[in-house]
C-alpha cells in the first residue's frame, strides 16, 4: 500500500489549473512526492487530462523528475 502526499482532489474540483498549480505547491523537491491524480477517460474526468498536461509542464520547467513509486523506492534503498 501507498500513501500520497499530494492529492488532487480531482473528484470535486474540475478547474485544470488550480488542480495542476495546486499539485505543484504540494510538491516536496528535496524527498519526492507521491501524487494522485485520477486517470481522465472520455466524457468523465477529461479536465484531468489537462491538469496532468500542465501539471507535468511544471515539473519540467522545474527540472523535477517523474518516476514510478517502485522507482522512488529503489532510490531510497541505494547507496548515495
Amino acid at each position: 500500500n501507498v500513501l500520497c502526499d499530494c492529492f488532487a482532489n480531482d473528484t470535486v474540483i474540475t478547474d485544470p489549473e488550480f488542480i495542476a498549480s495546486t499539485l505543484v505547491s504540494l510538491l516536496n523537491p528535496d524527498g519526492g512526492s507521491i501524487v494522485v491524480i485520477h486517470t481522465p477517460e472520455r466524457g468523465f474526468r477529461e479536465h484531468n487530462l489537462a491538469a496532468l498536461r500542465l501539471f507535468l509542464q511544471s515539473l519540467s520547467e522545474k527540472n523535477m523528475e517523474v518516476m514510478t513509486v517502485s522507482g522512488l523506492t529503489e532510490r531510497a534503498y541505494s547507496p548515495l
